[in-house]
Formats: structure tokens, sequence, C-alpha cells
């Protein structure tokens, strides 16, 4: 079923020029930080001109690494992410991912991360502990559960799996793929409704799993 995307009276374009003005302001801000660090190295001030790099490198690091710029911090931010979810530490790549963020904390996120074919292996036939233990409690409501999913949670499937006015190709491909693996046997789901919804899926004959979290 089609969503109409919630309007409101503060349009999402605003949001997002508000986040390239403050893109703008910190490059301009690092730009000048460079200039200056050039003109210190230049004077022969080389202790400060290090002390300096180092502080400017460690604060685009860090932020860098928090907005998932930075190479690979993606990739580690899913492996803890999975690693809390399943009980399981794996390295996965990223398949297909989606974000979008509305003026006033809502937004859409989807994350879709494939892993190796030995941690396929296991999630065809996890240990116990799997669905005994995890999700955690304060990751999901319930623990992971194999497809299809429940004639009473479809509902729960819907909202984490709108298509959205406005949405066109790759992405409203992936929520009908995403809506077959978890109406079909072979897969485990689980979700949180806190606040928004946040959905689980696990596909081991894709070697897939699919992180979604849905704010209005």
């Amino acid at each position: 079923m089609r969503q109409t995307a919630v309007s409101t009276h503060l349009k999402p374009m605003i949001f997002y020029l508000i986040i390239f003005l403050i893109l703008i302001t910190i490059l301009i801000g690092t730009s000048v930080w460079i200039y200056r660090l050039f003109k210190l190295y230049k004077r022969g001030k080389t202790t400060s001109f290090w002390i300096q790099t180092s502080i400017l490198g460690i604060i685009l690091i860090f932020v860098t690494w928090n907005i998932g710029i930075f190479p690979l911090s993606k990739n580690f931010q899913i492996k803890e992410r999975t690693e809390l979810l399943t009980g399981q530490t794996f390295w996965s790549w990223k398949e297909f991912d989606y974000e979008e963020i509305g003026v006033r904390g809502e937004g859409y996120t989807l994350d879709i991360y494939q892993f190796n074919e030995e941690y396929a292996q296991y999630f065809k036939n996890p240990d116990s502990t799997f669905f005994e233990n995890y999700p955690p409690e304060n990751m999901s409501e319930i623990k992971w559960t194999p497809t299809p999913i429940k004639d009473n949670e479809i509902d729960i499937l819907e909202f984490a799996t709108p298509i959205y006015g406005g949405w066109t190709g790759e992405i409203v491909t992936k929520q009908d793929f995403i809506r077959n693996i978890a109406k079909n046997k072979g897969s485990y789901y689980a979700y949180r409704k806190r606040g928004g919804t946040d959905f689980f899926l696990i596909s081991p004959k894709d070697r897939l799993v699919i992180l979604i979290n849905h704010n209005m």
C-alpha cells in the first residue's frame, strides 16, 4: 500500500538548506584553519604547526566518523549494531542504503548489508541462544522469529516499508524486495515500536541483514 508523506508547514528543503549551510561553514572554517597552518609553517613555528595539525586531524576524523563518511566507518557501525542484535561478530558490506530526514525529527533510514557465506550457513541453522537471547530487550520487543511474518504484524511490516509520493527507482524496488523476504519462509525478523519503529531482517539465503528505522 502506498503512503503519502506527511506534509508540514516547514518544508524538508529548509532542513536540508540548514544542513548545507552548516557544512559550508565547517568547510570555510577548515579552509581558514589550514591557511593559518601554512602561515605557521612558513614562519618556522613547527611545534605550533604540528600541534594544531594534530588537533584539526582528530576533529575531522571524529566528525566524519560519526556522520559515516570516513572510509569504512559505516561498516564498523553496522558491525557493532549487528553484534548487539545477533550475538555474532561478523563483517558485512553495503548492498544498499537510504536516508531521508525530516525537519521535526521524523525520517526514514534503510541499511542493507551483505555478510559472507560462513555466517550465511550459521544463520540457516542458528543455535538456541540466537532465538532465546537476541535481540536484547532494549533493542526489540520480540526475539528473532522465523518468517513469514504473522498476519497480525503485517501492519508493522507495511509501516517499515513505506513507499512515499516522490519515491522512485531503487528504493521502491527494495521495499518490495524486503516485503517479499518477510512474507516468505527462510528468514528471521524482529522489531521495536517505541516512538518510531525499528524493524530487522536477516536473510541467510540472500546473505543480507536489513536494518530499518521509521519515525513519524
